[in-house]
């Protein structure tokens, strides 16, 4: 919708300018009178809105063919994409089983860290792309159900440090971008601690803790900025909390974070 409204003014404005145009060219040669204004004016005008409708039904049909065929073309890169991604990991699992050597297991271990690693950025490039060529879905769910199957994920990949309390919470919001929100948020606290990480869902508050390095109270304010990374020698493209940080914006939802270097970090988001 905001692509159409782009496409609409200034074509209103070509209208506008086109009708004035013609109207004082006409009282030029005609002699400017009462009766000349109101018979140029009612003359010129529906005459300006059919030509001006007809141009705008002609730029707006051909700009939405090539956004269509666009949307095509994306659809169709990000499949071709997952298809490899797909035989990575099948040929990995295949291999791991043929393995007997310790340094040979440990390499493919690399390898297909590695392998998850690309599938999770392809997965945030897909929702990124489809997000800006299609219309956010919302719909109520569970929160707590999300938390679950995010946990789960983790757990999946061999990490099993959890403390959960959580009760029902029901929201109205996109589910896929609030999964990868949550998802950013404990891959970060999983990667800068070793300690348990504490999950809590209560009276419509999510906290998630852990005790791990903590953040510099100067250095909190920089956490939200795209590329950021409070240590570098940790992987990562740094962007993680800048999603958090515009899903929340975008949805009204309450941020906060919170830590003590060497001790403790604290994110918080509350569901109004």
């Amino acid at each position: 919708m905001k692509r159409e409204l782009f496409w609409i003014l200034p074509i209103f404005i070509l209208i506008i300018i086109s009708l004035f145009g013609v109207h004082y060219l006409y009282l030029l040669r005609n002699g400017f009178d009462e009766k000349n204004y109101i018979t140029a004016f009612l003359i010129l005008l529906p005459a300006s809105l059919v030509i001006g409708y007809i141009l705008f039904e002609v730029a707006f049909q051909k700009f939405k063919s090539h956004e269509e065929n666009l949307e095509h073309i994306v659809r169709e890169v990000l499949h071709e994409i997952n298809l490899p991604i797909s035989t990575i990991k099948a040929n990995i699992a295949m291999l791991k089983r043929s393995l007997e050597d310790n340094k040979s297991l440990r390499r493919m271990q690399k390898i297909e860290a590695s392998s998850k690693r690309l599938q999770r950025l392809y997965q945030e490039l897909a929702y990124e792309i489809k997000r800006e060529i299609s219309p956010v879905i919302k719909k109520e769910f569970d929160l707590k159900d999300l938390i679950i199957d995010e946990v789960g994920h983790f757990k999946s990949l061999g990490f099993d440090r959890f403390d959960i309390k959580l009760e029902s919470t029901k929201v109205y919001l996109d589910r896929v971008g609030l999964e990868r929100v949550v998802d950013n948020i404990i891959e970060n606290s999983l990667k800068y601690s070793d300690d348990l990480i504490e999950i809590r869902l209560k009276n419509r508050l999510l906290s998630i803790k852990d005790y791990g390095l903590g953040i510099n109270e100067n250095k909190i304010l920089n956490i939200y900025q795209r590329y950021y990374q409070g240590d570098n020698s940790k992987r990562g493209q740094g962007i993680g909390l800048a999603i958090v940080k515009r899903y929340c914006d975008e949805n009204h939802l309450r941020l906060k974070i919170s830590s003590l270097e060497g001790r403790w970090t604290l994110v918080e988001i509350e569901f109004g």
